[in-house]
């Protein structure tokens, strides 16, 4: 048996995890579409910020916003150039994410922080162009209104 601590589990000191491998797991807990996975991850007042919009201030929209926003995803995939841990519990990601599903398919540059504290993200910010989404997803209107249509 696995001497890991799962997603939201309390872990003892030795075997508590660093706020990279906090992240870490939580973006791995989205690349298999496993929400409750992420959500164990985040604070009850996690704050997550696609810039220049903020998207959740709670636990409770956050949940909705991203059960919205991988709603008819099939995959997602994160590609690192960079991710390191500040040593205060922030972690910077340089970032390709990949979105697919539903007709769309999307490959988009991020830069991302994230804020953990006691083993649970209390924000996540995301930094990535708007033009570069809007035009995936201009590439994209056909896939996704096939998919509407049969839908």
């Amino acid at each position: 048996m696995s001497t890991e601590s799962l997603p939201g589990e309390t872990a003892g000191a030795s075997t508590e995890r660093s706020a990279q491998e906090v992240v870490q797991a939580f973006i791995s807990a989205l690349e298999r579409l496993d929400f409750e996975g992420a959500l164990s991850l985040a604070a009850p007042d996690i704050r997550w910020v696609n810039v220049p919009w903020k998207t959740a201030t709670d636990k409770k929209r956050f949940e909705k916003m991203l059960l919205l926003m991988f709603k008819d995803t099939t995959r997602f995939e994160v590609q690192f150039f960079d991710i390191h841990e500040r040593g205060d519990g922030i972690v910077y990601t340089d970032r390709v994410d990949i979105v697919e599903g539903g007709g769309l398919s999307m490959t988009i540059p991020v830069q991302g922080e994230f804020r953990v504290k006691d083993g649970l993200i209390t924000e996540w910010v995301d930094r990535f162009s708007w033009i570069k989404a809007i035009s995936d997803i201009g590439r994209s209107l056909p896939g996704i209104i096939r998919h509407r249509l049969r839908g």
